[in-house]
């Protein structure tokens, strides 16, 4: 055995003083297999929630139902992603306008949907747990009030340290566009174009998860599985959208058509993610639920205002993407007020 040590022992040596070739962008590409298979697993999870077999696993796991809900709504939120970039398979490209009054749309659906759904239960569930203290209207104000600004901050700082580009009217606000010179430098903004999804699906997700938690919790009765579906529906409203217009921004960029629907959809499924995370969070923690309400109106608050409205600004249509997005938010205010 000493023998043997000592014989490997300067082999060992020798194979440390190798310096071995690493492949160009290992790192990101690892980073990026790593994301594919947290998305795809989170997929699989709330997919899941539809199976019996594992369906009886979610509950015996004390998940209620109110939990099952957020899980399956924000699932079939993100595939209204994918089923929003289907035509891009048949055309390669859509107007300036047509991209403006599409995500104009989806911004005033949002808008309401982070009022309405978010905002004012956010308040009702302050009232309640904060009326043994006696601070009632005024706490809860304050408590919302808090979401609202963690949910700005932490969007602007994902914003402020992460790089992305912006996928609807390139050429994107400065510091995040890079021109278009060469087939190397268009790779790179169409990886920078997923990761600007990815920012905006994850707090859409949490939003669903938000929006559901009341009932994992056990609050109103039950009643907030149907205050969650005006959110989900909303998120999915705006994913159409979202899913075609990032499907032909990656096809313009040199990506087949294929290849372009794929990761569109791919995308999608970081909203079961975040909804899981959320549910879990707040599901767990009911204290925070009308802080968590709060910060995902914030966050969405961020996407529409930082994001959407300045890209449907950028070419000229602002008379036509404010007209649509009014249009977008009375849809979705009658569509709440059906559903609950």
């Amino acid at each position: 055995m000493t023998a043997l040590i000592r014989q490997v022992r300067p082999v060992w040596l020798q194979m440390q003083q190798l310096e071995l070739p690493v492949p160009p962008h290992a790192l990101r590409n690892a980073l990026l297999a790593l994301g594919a298979g947290l998305l795809l697993m989170a997929g699989l999870a709330a997919g899941s929630t539809f199976w019996t077999p594992t369906r009886l696993w979610w509950d015996a796991t004390g998940a209620s139902s109110g939990m099952t809900a957020g899980v399956q709504a924000s699932l079939l939120a993100a595939l209204a992603t994918a089923v929003g970039a289907l035509p891009v398979f048949l055309v390669e490209r859509l107007g300036k306008r047509q991209e403006a009054a599409f995500m104009a749309f989806a911004a005033g659906v949002m808008l309401a949907a982070a009022f309405f759904a978010l905002l004012l239960p956010s308040l009702d569930a302050g009232r309640a747990l904060m009326a043994a203290t006696g601070s009632g209207a005024a706490g809860a104000a304050g408590l919302t009030a808090l979401g609202l600004a963690l949910g700005m901050a932490l969007m602007l700082a994902i914003d402020r340290f992460t790089p992305h580009e912006h996928a609807v009217l390139p050429p994107a606000a400065a510091g995040h566009a890079m021109p278009q010179t060469d087939e190397h430098t268009a790779g790179q903004r169409a990886w920078l174009m997923v990761l600007a999804i990815l920012i905006h699906n994850v707090p859409e997700g949490l939003a669903v998860g938000a929006a559901y938690a009341g009932s994992a919790l056990g609050m109103d009765g039950g009643v907030a599985v149907n205050a969650g579906a005006p959110v989900a529906l909303a998120i999915g409203l705006q994913n159409m959208p979202e899913g075609l217009i990032v499907a032909m921004a990656l096809r313009t960029l040199g990506q087949s058509a294929g290849r372009s629907w794929a990761v569109a959809a791919l995308t999608g499924l970081a909203e079961p993610f975040g909804a899981i995370v959320g549910l879990a969070v707040l599901g767990s923690l009911p204290a925070f639920y009308p802080v968590g309400l709060a910060v995902a109106a914030g966050a969405m608050l961020f996407v529409v205002s930082h994001e959407i409205i300045p890209e449907t600004h950028r070419n000229g249509f602002e008379g036509m993407a404010s007209v649509t997005l009014m249009a977008g938010f009375i849809f979705m205010l009658l569509l709440s007020e059906t559903l609950s």
